[in-house]
């Protein structure tokens, strides 16, 4: 996974979601993974490499819903 390898390490990427304040910045981390995602996925992968990649999607789901979610819940 060269692409997603090249750019951050994991906890940095984790990091990075979890302590944006601004919602529209997060967003863009996010669609910047998905797209990391996406193009790694446009080349041949082991099974484990799509495993991986499959988890890396479930976690950034899991960001954004739970960032989403905490964000909407300190503006009411």
């Amino acid at each position: 996974m060269p692409a997603l390898q090249d750019h951050l390490k994991h906890q940095d990427l984790c990091r990075m979601v979890a302590s944006e304040p601004n919602p529209e910045q997060r967003a863009e981390v996010i669609a910047h993974m998905r797209s990391l995602i996406a193009q790694e996925r446009r080349t041949p992968q082991s099974p484990q490499n799509s495993s991986y990649l499959a988890a890396a999607e479930m976690v950034l789901d899991f960001l954004e819903e739970t960032l989403n979610s905490r964000y909407a819940q300190t503006v009411q």
